[in-house]
């Protein structure tokens, strides 16, 4: 084979997770027609009120975005970090029928809301799924502490809480508290794990996949640094006391 070519199979994006990067790639797209004044999606955004005439968007209405491309960065990113840890640590398969359940349980349960109070809603974007992997997340790693805006230093298990309240506020009373259907059924699937091979396990056995070995994927994970600094300046208090000990019983540094 000729030096630098390179073949389809050998080309892979950072992270190991396909599916979620189709997830964000889709919406991309989608931004960047509307923005472009061609917009592609519409027939893929979740509407309560015309669920009978497109049943489809129950679980399409997350590959169209249709908001602020600074949410659309931010959220990406965030859904990478833990979409991505989910696909790695429990396969594409399994993955997938978490995304199908967080982004249907939403969609079926603001339509009955609507239904019931005479409201209706329109689902676009990561937001449901996003909020729905977090809790995941947060469900299996509860003590994990996290940089919450890449700042604010949180554990896992509130920020999971936090994220449930932002659902409930996204959305007209009553209807937020039936969007977080998705975050409940987000606990249920990892508390339960009552699908396919999944059954019988633990929470704890379902930590993010390990990489391959070979080359490390690039992987811009503020979390790691935080960790990384933490622990590196544990050491140097370690070390710095130490050295203080030696001076005080007159042995002098080493």
């Amino acid at each position: 084979m000729p030096s630098g070519y390179t073949t389809m199979n050998s080309f892979r994006l950072p992270g190991g997770c396909p599916v979620t990067w189709a997830v964000l790639a889709s919406n991309v797209v989608t931004f960047l027609t509307a923005f472009l004044g061609s917009p592609m999606g519409a027939p893929l955004v979740f509407r309560s009120f015309t669920i009978w005439s497109a049943p489809w968007t129950v679980l399409t209405y997350p590959l169209v975005f249709d908001g602020h491309i600074l949410w659309l960065l931010l959220g990406g990113y965030v859904f990478w970090l833990f979409g991505g840890s989910l696909e790695r640590a429990w396969g594409r398969r399994d993955y997938l029928v978490f995304l199908a359940l967080v982004s249907a349980a939403p969609a079926a349960a603001v339509w009955i809301g609507g239904a019931l109070t005479g409201r209706g809603v329109v689902l676009s974007g990561l937001w449901l799924p996003l909020a729905a992997a977090t809790v995941a997340w947060a469900t299996i790693n509860p003590n994990e502490r996290l940089l919450m805006y890449f700042v604010i230093p949180i554990q896992a298990r509130w920020l999971a809480v936090l994220v449930a309240v932002l659902v409930a506020f996204s959305y007209p009373f009553p209807m937020g508290v039936f969007a977080l259907a998705g975050c409940g059924v987000a606990w249920w699937y990892v508390r339960q794990g009552r699908y396919g091979g999944l059954r019988g396990r633990s929470p704890a056995e379902w930590a993010p996949a390990r990489p391959r070995r070979g080359r490390p994927s690039p992987v811009l994970n503020p979390l790691a640094w935080w960790r990384r600094w933490r622990l590196r300046r544990q050491f140097r208090r370690l070390i710095d006391r130490s050295d203080l000990r030696d001076l005080e019983q007159g042995k002098g540094p080493h």
